[in-house]
């Protein structure tokens, strides 16, 4: 019975966590509600771009159920390695500091960022150098991509007004603790259109060493389940940018143009 006992153990421990969603059928995955990323609705609904393409490969590995977890976005990682959950749906950026903590599948988008302001926008900030130039306090979302850009573009931690979340960000700009918010393109349109004290900052450009930026996100796992990432991937080569996908994610302002240029790999390397 002893030798039967180690061998079950044995088996059980060897299981990777694309065979278990697999045999429960159903993963547990967080989101930090971003739209129209990855959002809860007003029903509740887990919705936006990063769910249902995530849907959408899980009923092709046979998972049919994604139960999520609302998570502050600094949060994900630390939640995803304390196996809280067990991918990050949230559209999140692929960066070299990130892939230190996690792998990433291949993007599923790709969109630029933008300032959002007070309305007609007193301070005339646009960009994060005229940020710079001008010695003005933007608001961050702790953990975002956005913080590092900015770092990379000059700013100093004295001018940074590090917030929790989308609300706290916007809070801020309206009663002028910050100058602006840093947001991706997407979220910045989606946040102004919702309050009228608020806009979205035009043009917005950042290029450094003579690059232009532009995020493209994905599902993040841990380290150790390769097995789900590169599942993952061979799904997402066979979905993504066919016209199904395509009027999938076009309810949520995505089209062509948001199509990814890289990979998850060229991303972690800092191409």
């Amino acid at each position: 019975m002893g030798l039967a006992m180690l061998a079950g153990s044995g088996l059980a421990y060897a299981q990777n966590t694309l065979d278990k969603v697999r045999e429960q059928g159903f993963i547990r995955v967080g989101f930090a509600n971003e739209a129209p990323y990855a959002y809860a609705d007003s029903s509740g609904k887990f919705t936006g771009e990063s769910p249902t393409v995530f849907r959408h490969v899980m009923k092709e590995l046979g998972v049919d159920e994604v139960d999520a977890v609302l998570t502050e976005w600094g949060a994900l990682i630390p939640g995803l390695r304390a196996g809280r959950f067990d991918a990050i749906v949230a559209s999140m950026y692929i960066t070299p500091t990130r892939c230190k903590q996690v792998i990433f599948a291949n993007p599923t988008y790709g969109v630029g960022e933008a300032f959002v302001v007070k309305t007609d926008n007193p301070d005339g900030i646009n960009t994060y150098q005229d940020a710079v130039e001008k010695n003005k306090k933007i608001a961050f979302i702790a953990g975002t991509a956005e913080v590092e850009h900015a770092r990379m573009a000059g700013m100093s931690r004295d001018q940074m007004l590090i917030v929790p979340d989308f609300a706290a960000a916007i809070a801020a700009v309206k009663s002028g603790r910050a100058s602006a918010g840093a947001f991706t393109a997407m979220t910045a349109k989606d946040l102004a259109e919702k309050d009228d004290a608020v806009m979205r900052a035009k043009p917005f450009t950042f290029e450094h060493d003579g690059k232009s930026y532009r995020g493209e996100g994905s599902f993040g796992f841990r380290p150790e389940d390769t097995a789900l990432r590169d599942a993952v991937n061979e799904k997402l080569e066979a979905y993504l940018g066919t016209p199904e996908h395509l009027e999938a994610i076009a309810v949520f302002g995505f089209d062509e143009s948001n199509m990814p240029e890289m990979t998850a790999e060229q991303h972690c390397a800092g191409d």
